[in-house]
């Protein structure tokens, strides 16, 4: 009796153990799909907001590859190790750093226009609310676009913020990389790696390549460079 009193007592508890960590898998992230125009007018402008800033993310996480400047341990045939730092992509492969430079300025320069559509969202929200019983029994159908635009400032929101800091972050080290700063560099890999809750996160990727695979690498990337001059690696001030 006491067993079967105590089995009692737990299934409840296994029970909600069950539900909770279901409900942690079921959740899934915020997917925006544009509806039919309803033919109001202010409810229509507050969509199509969304539809647009929708795109814009898109377009801000597409194609988007990650750099770090890398410590590269040169092995030459005798064993000896000659010790550069160069721009790597997450396989580790050299690449140009005046290109990632560029690649982390347009994310930059592009974040400001993103974040002023993430508040036209916002401000639009709540006229379109106030406009949404006017639509009649179509209101129901079309509250869940509503509630949209706010999902996709909070959730979205805080990818494309860091995603901008990452790129804020990787600029500097790019630019102190090219002023020969490698003290500066190595203090950097911190906020380059501001996802990463690693204990080690600031420590510098160490690489190990045989001379010929570098010097092949090393020519590829130095004629990418001299193909695609940076003028300045002047970085705006934050602007969130």
């Amino acid at each position: 009796m006491v067993c079967a009193l105590a089995l009692c007592m737990m299934m409840p508890l296994q029970a909600n153990a069950q539900k909770k960590e279901k409900a942690k898998k079921e959740k899934t992230p915020f997917v925006w799909e544009m509806p039919e125009l309803t033919g109001n007018e202010t409810v229509d402008k507050y969509l199509l907001t969304c539809d647009t800033l929708n795109n814009t993310m898109s377009k801000y996480v597409d194609g988007i590859t990650f750099y770090e400047v890398a410590k590269i341990e040169v092995v030459g045939d005798d064993g000896e190790k000659d010790i550069k730092y160069h721009v790597v992509d997450a396989e580790g492969n050299l690449r140009s750093s005046n290109l990632a430079f560029k690649q982390n300025m347009q994310l930059i320069m592009a974040y400001p226009d993103l974040a002023l559509q993430m508040a036209n969202v916002m401000a639009l929200e709540a006229s379109a609310v106030a406009a949404a019983p006017s639509l009649g029994m179509k209101a129901l159908k079309y509250s869940k676009f509503l509630k949209a635009g706010p999902k996709m400032c909070s959730e979205g929101g805080k990818q494309m913020k860091e995603i901008y800091k990452r790129a804020r972050a990787q600029a500097k080290q790019i630019k102190a990389l090219k002023a020969g700063n490698i003290d500066d560099v190595e203090a950097l890999n911190a906020e380059v790696n501001a996802g990463n809750v690693d204990a080690g996160a600031a420590s510098m990727r160490v690489i190990s390549m045989q001379k010929k695979d570098y010097e092949d690498q090393f020519g590829k990337l130095t004629a990418e460079d001299n193909a695609n001059p940076v003028s300045g690696f002047d970085i705006p001030e934050e602007e969130v």
